[in-house]
């Protein structure tokens, strides 16, 4: 979508059969093996950060550390935009997730770990559990003051 929009876009994956998935769809597109905590760009290479879903494996430790790399690799004017599992409870839960454990987490405290990398939210969208999906869907915008 983001290169339909005439953007320069790039897509970073953990995983080998994703990359290798992403290039044979898109084949016109950059995709790379890369781990989200050490990006291969310069600080504020990216003009944003879409982060869908990419964080819910990262233990609750590590994320402060990941978005700080988030951060470091987005534009000063530029977005993050993360969309994560969320909870009602006052702690990040951990759950079984396919191939590895995963995390929901209470969306004022993510936004707190937001806020402790120098961003503030923008905007918060938030998927009632009661809906289709059957679990609370959030996505958070947040950019530099």
């Amino acid at each position: 979508m983001l290169h339909d929009l005439g953007l320069d876009a790039l897509g970073l994956d953990l995983s080998p059969a994703m990359v290798a998935h992403a290039r044979r769809a898109q084949p016109m597109l950059r995709f790379n093996e890369v781990r989200m905590e050490a990006l291969p760009v310069e600080d504020s290479a990216l003009g944003g950060v879409p982060a869908h879903y990419s964080m819910i494996h990262t233990p609750p430790e590590e994320l402060p550390a990941l978005l700080a790399e988030q951060v470091r690799a987005k534009a000063q004017a530029g977005s993050l935009l993360a969309s994560f599992f969320g909870t009602e409870g006052p702690q990040p839960v951990r759950f079984d997730h396919g191939v590895a454990p995963a995390y929901s987490w209470p969306t004022d405290r993510f936004a707190e770990l937001v806020a402790g990398g120098g961003l503030v939210t923008m905007a918060r969208l938030l998927h009632d559990p009661a809906s289709e999906r059957g679990f609370l869907d959030t996505h958070l915008l947040a950019r530099r003051p």
